[in-house]
């Protein structure tokens, strides 16, 4: 995959990182007047907006690709594999993404 589409898929992504109401909660805490700890504040909130991102990557890949084993989905985002199981789990939670078979001894993905 050529650095252009990656990009072009991480700013999508984060274009749909900031729609989401966790991301949206911790940027909002900054108009509220609460003491916080600003450089921890900053560290918090980068975070969490990377990690929106990313996720907001795996449902784009999956979304343009349709049902993809971990593998392909690190292939079409550039991310780690052992990342992207952690968002797997998180986004099982939401229930965003499921199970939708497998494909070589490997669980594809889908969006749900």
């Amino acid at each position: 995959m050529s650095e252009k589409d990656i990009l072009i898929r991480r700013t999508n992504a984060a274009t749909e990182a900031f729609k989401t109401p966790r991301v949206r909660w911790v940027t909002g805490i900054a108009k509220i007047k609460v003491e916080i700890d600003e450089k921890k504040y900053k560290q918090i909130v980068d975070s969490i907006i990377q990690e929106e991102i990313e996720r907001q990557m795996i449902i784009g890949a999956i979304k343009e690709k349709g049902p993809l084993t971990v593998e392909e989905i690190s292939q079409l985002t550039s991310l780690e594999t052992g990342r992207i199981m952690q968002h797997i789990i998180v986004l099982r939670k939401r229930g965003t993404i499921g199970e939708a078979g497998e494909k070589n001894r490997q669980y594809l993905y889908q969006v749900t």
